[in-house]
């Protein structure tokens, strides 16, 4: 580091512009190039206080790019840490494992820039009145400059004032549309904005989460649009009806525990999952987003994980097939060292090469993918409504296996006692209007079979009103077919219950 003139730093920077264009063919999308900058910012951030992050989106003066600043009021970086900071793999500074490999920037402005759009990184300690300026694309012998405050990009606007560091970045608009995935092409600036919430939501869901002792979230992000700013929610995984495994593993010296949940897809959950609409990358049930997330710490890691985890009969890892589409989880993990359950340079997947994930990898195979979640849900909810029916009432009949029509469509639970025939539908979802109409069907098949039912309930975690509407005109406009002797049957007689309400919750 040298001293050019008073406002001026020389800084040599062990990366060359060749190497720096390499980092840009790394296959790191729109959004993991921010999450480095947002991991960054989240580590910055002083013991004790909220991480607050703003993203600004503005269109570039050509047509092919877009621009991108990223700022956080963290701890910010004096000219000793700003060089280290910008060395390829420098050692991480602190001990918070969001600084794990020491690539972060550089991984970063090679991504979004593609390796030769312009950028700027404004930052300063805290107490420091001037801000240190460093502007790219690299070179061997970079340039500091002290500056009284950052020059954003026309268009963008700060929430709050003296932000510590301030990254402002030249976005080509091929590497923007990365935000969604393989085949988008939006080009308007709300429709990418929506996409990098969504994967900002699921990627800091633990930090943007009410801690539920202080009852305020950890993190703050915010999205900007021009003057249009949104604040980040927590994304969880849509899961119903979770079955949760625990259990320990022993790596890096000492104990973990270990959360397991996994379901199956609720559709519902999903569709207002995204500040009320539907999710559009993750939760999709198809064949690459099928499988579990891994949260370690506030940090989600990897998301849709099932072939990376478990293998076949075969020892193979296990093949991707619709069977699993539905099936979505989350193992979740404490906060750990840097070091143990290690990911790759550039964070965008785990390393295979961990004995630690391994070791994990081979309790998790204790528990393998269920296929046909939806369906597995709903016996298991069978199972245990059946038990707590014969609980109450030992000497009822109270059976999975009765059929009706000639199809032999099988009701899921069916209790008979002293003057009752009850009919149970439970499903694993939101209650809906064909769930009525299977109910009707077992209804109206009883009686053509010489069996009156007294009562039918459909059990769901949750319905409408319209729904509750529908069943009260089910019971009083519609007539049920009459026995076969021509005798009439009991009108229908519809109930709606929670799973809260049945205890299944």
């Amino acid at each position: 580091m040298n001293e050019l003139h008073k406002n001026f730093h020389s800084i040599q920077i062990n990366i060359t512009p060749h190497t720096f264009a390499g980092l840009a063919k790394q296959n790191m999308t729109f959004h993991q190039g921010i999450m480095e900058l947002c991991d960054n910012a989240i580590a910055a951030a002083p013991a004790g206080e909220k991480s607050l992050i703003f993203i600004g989106l503005a269109p570039g003066s050509a047509k092919d790019e877009l621009l991108l600043a990223v700022a956080d009021w963290g701890s910010g970086m004096g000219l000793t840490q700003l060089e280290n900071a910008l060395q390829l793999g420098s050692l991480p500074i602190g001990s918070n494992r969001l600084n794990e490999h020491g690539f972060g920037i550089n991984n970063a402005l090679a991504s979004l820039t593609g390796g030769d759009r312009p950028w700027a990184l404004y930052t300063r300690p805290r107490g420091s009145a001037t801000y240190l300026k460093v502007q790219g694309p690299f070179t061997p012998q970079m340039t500091v400059e002290e500056v009284d405050a950052p020059a954003l990009p026309p268009g963008i606007a700060l929430p709050w004032d003296n932000p510590s560091t301030v990254y402002c970045i030249h976005v080509p608009l091929a590497i923007a549309q990365s935000v969604q995935g393989r085949g988008g092409k939006a080009t308007d600036l709300e429709t990418l904005r929506s996409w990098l919430m969504e994967h900002l939501g699921v990627a800091y869901r633990g930090f943007l989460d009410l801690d539920s002792r202080t009852m305020e979230p950890s993190a703050k992000i915010i999205v900007a649009v021009g003057t249009d700013a949104k604040a980040v929610p927590p994304i969880p995984v849509p899961i119903s009806g979770p079955i949760v495994q625990r259990f320990t593993v022993e790596m890096g010296g000492q104990v973990i525990p270990v959360v397991y949940r996994y379901g199956s897809l609720d559709e519902d959950k999903r569709d207002h999952l995204v500040l009320g609409a539907k999710a559009k990358y993750y939760y999709q049930g198809n064949q690459p987003t099928q499988g579990v997330d891994i949260r370690l710490g506030k940090r989600v890691i990897a998301t849709a994980q099932l072939s990376e985890i478990w293998r076949g009969s075969n020892g193979m890892p296990l093949a991707r097939h619709n069977n699993y589409n539905d099936f979505v989880g989350e193992v979740l993990l404490p906060e750990l060292p840097r070091g143990v359950l290690s990911t790759l340079n550039n964070k965008t997947n785990l390393n295979p090469n961990d004995p630690d994930w391994q070791n994990l990898f081979s309790l998790l195979a204790q528990y393998p993918p269920i296929a046909h979640p939806k369906a597995y849900t709903e016996k298991a909810l069978q199972s245990r409504w059946i038990s707590a029916l014969l609980a109450v009432n030992p000497h009822d009949r109270v059976t999975d296996e009765m059929t009706v029509w000639p199809t032999g469509a099988r009701i899921d639970v069916f209790d008979e006692g002293p003057d009752k025939r009850v009919i149970y539908e439970l499903k694993a979802t939101k209650g809906e209007p064909l769930h009525l109409y299977q109910l009707k069907m077992y209804w109206d098949g009883l009686v053509l079979d010489g069996v009156q039912p007294t009562e039918a309930v459909l059990i769901v975690p949750k319905y409408t009103s319209d729904l509750a509407r529908m069943a009260e005109l089910i019971n009083t406009r519609l007539t049920p077919p009459a026995f076969s002797n021509g005798s009439p049957s009991l009108s229908y007689h519809f109930k709606l219950a929670t799973h809260e309400e049945k205890c299944l919750a």
